[in-house]
């Protein structure tokens, strides 16, 4: 009688468990509706992130060494990519390791690939180029590293 119930129970257990799995995911997955919403850039950032940045997108920040006393003394661009879009900073995610050329009173000197930031300033450009040639206008008294 006891193997009879734990047979019958064990017989259970098994209808059930392979019922709970045998679904068609794919065409519940295919199926699926939602909203792509992304958020884009409102006005309260200040400076060169435009209407055109969108979460997910890459873009190309500027990255400043500061020394102590709080004046940048070194400037690079880093590829980045949009992690979150909010009223009044934008959080991106480095693609690529940067390193910058130790300096004396600078305490950070590199960014690893995966590293996120906050953007506050909204430095933010579709290119390395037009990166580039902002730097180059705006920064041209701090030591540019290309690559």
């Amino acid at each position: 009688m006891k193997q009879l119930i734990s047979v019958t129970l064990m017989i259970i257990l098994a209808i059930s468990i392979w019922s709970c799995g045998s679904g068609n995911k794919s065409k519940q997955i295919k199926d699926y509706k939602y909203a792509d919403e992304k958020a884009t850039v409102r006005d309260s950032i200040p400076g060169k992130a435009g209407s055109w940045i969108r979460e997910g997108m890459t873009c190309y920040g500027i990255i400043i060494s500061l020394n102590k006393k709080g004046h940048g003394t070194k400037v690079k661009v880093i590829e980045a990519k949009v992690v979150s879009i909010q009223p009044d900073l934008i959080k991106l995610k480095a693609m690529e390791d940067l390193i910058m050329v130790p300096i004396q009173g600078c305490e950070k000197i590199s960014m690893k690939k995966g590293e996120v930031w906050e953007e506050k300033e909204g430095e933010l450009f579709r290119t390395r180029a037009e990166a580039v040639r902002y730097i180059q206008t705006n920064y041209s008294k701090m030591d540019f590293e290309s690559e």
